[in-house]
């Protein structure tokens, strides 16, 4: 997008255009570099780590259970790969989440209402799951509304409220179509948001839903002991606190909604849930929580604090045992093609490791850069997508290497008759990966 190229005509994805634009961003102001992007998505990690401190601050009261939400929600996505270890878009969209909610909250006054939804429609950008987030808060409110005696007066404030911060939600959006059709690039970005996306199929199933939930659980069963315990523990008599186990009941459900119903089991869209899961889980650690008197002095302690420091400590370790010394593949693959690679020679990245345009600073023979896009049916479908005419296209950039992940499940079987005849495999990498050059 930086050299000229528009994002839906030259650059197809199912993605909104605010993660394109975040990472552009990022590139112009640092550069092309791969630690840098992910030291980004790190820093916006920690944002949302602090904006879940403040909230519980200005909500509950309590510097300890702010402390302890901004902590849980960092070991969160520091902890198992798929869950937070990849610059994953939840991961910038947490962050307008949590910061609109701040802003909501803090004070009942029409520019507050509008900011709000502005910020969480900035999020809407970058990934349109946000929405089931803005729906939790809408029903929040109006159960409130219902619970702390209505009026009339009561309900008109409601009804402005709540429309104040669909208007704020939408403007973000709203400027995205204007920017699209001043561009001239309207019916491509109209046909990827409101017809491709409706397109895919929606096929819920329960066991793998109910595998996937129970995974996460298992995997974070110490922080959901803790968001659990305070759940259901009677014994708490801060109204604030059980105000909020509504509005966390409702947002759970909302987020777990839009997780499982499109059925694609992906870990990372968890991450979404780890916001009303670590505020929740910080109120464990609220004064007004009473505990067993074991568990309240050791949760005090200096014992408990050297535990909690064990603990990230331990999971740091694993990290770096997981991550650190494994080769990097498609670097790898990089400094093997670039002394072998003209200017103006093309290569095709069929199924994997497209990150090797950006390596080599190459362009993608085909508009769908990302390598699902061409190989899983669904997308194909949604898109409608003629694999023959993607098949000529890349046949006229002649790609002088082509590059196939052999041992994995975005096959390239519409792409064999053609390497068969015009390619041979010239390296293998990493017990996986074939490159294919083409025969002059």
């Amino acid at each position: 997008m930086l050299e000229g190229k528009a994002l839906y005509v030259d650059l197809i994805d199912i993605k909104p255009p605010g993660i394109f634009w975040l990472y552009a961003f990022f590139q112009v102001i640092f550069g092309q570099s791969i630690p840098v992007m992910r030291l980004m998505t790190a820093l916006f990690a920690a944002a949302t780590a602090f904006m879940i401190f403040q909230f519980s601050r200005l909500m509950f009261g309590s510097h300890r259970a702010g402390v302890a939400g901004g902590m849980i929600y960092v070991l969160f996505v520091s902890t198992w790969s798929g869950y937070g270890i990849s610059p994953n878009t939840e991961l910038f969209f947490n962050f307008f989440t949590i910061t609109g909610l701040f802003v909501l909250m803090k004070r009942e006054h029409w520019l507050n209402d509008v900011g709000a939804g502005f910020i969480m429609g900035l999020g809407f950008i970058i990934k349109y799951l946000v929405l089931f987030d803005l729906v939790a808060f809408l029903l929040y409110f109006i159960i409130l509304f219902l619970r702390h005696s209505p009026s009339w007066p009561g309900f008109g404030r409601l009804v402005v409220r709540n429309v104040l911060l669909l208007v704020g939600f939408g403007l973000p959006f709203a400027l995205v179509n204007v920017y699209f059709y001043l561009t001239g690039h309207f019916g491509a970005f109209a046909e990827i948001v409101y017809f491709t996306m409706a397109r895919y199929p929606r096929e819920f199933r329960l066991i793998p839903a109910a595998e996937n939930i129970g995974e996460f659980v298992l995997l974070f069963l110490p922080f959901l002991f803790f968001c659990f315990y305070v759940l259901f523990n009677r014994a708490v008599q801060d109204n604030r606190i059980k105000d909020f186990r509504i509005l966390f009941l409702i947002w759970s459900v909302s987020v777990l909604t839009g997780i499982v119903l499109p059925g694609s089991g992906f870990n990372h869209y968890f991450i979404q849930l780890m916001v009303p899961v670590s505020l929740q889980a910080g109120l464990f650690f609220h004064p007004s929580n009473r505990l067993p008197r074991l568990m309240a002095r050791f949760s005090r302690s200096v014992a408990g604090l050297l535990i909690v420091v064990i603990t990230c400590l331990v999971i740091m370790a694993f990290s770096f045992r997981d991550h650190a010394g494994k080769t990097d593949t498609p670097r790898q693959i990089a400094a093997y093609l670039k002394p072998r690679l003209l200017t103006e020679d093309v290569i095709y990245a069929a199924n994997h490791f497209h990150v090797l345009y950006f390596l080599l600073e190459k362009d993608s023979p085909t508009p769908y850069v990302h390598a699902s896009l061409l190989t899983n049916p669904d997308h194909r479908r949604a898109l409608n997508i003629d694999l023959e005419r993607e098949l000529q296209r890349i046949r006229e950039k002649d790609p002088v290497y082509i590059l196939i992940q052999f041992k994995g499940k975005n096959r390239t079987d519409w792409l064999n008759p053609f390497l068969e005849d015009h390619y041979f495999i010239e390296k293998q990498f990493n017990n996986r990966m074939q490159l294919y050059r083409r025969m002059d």
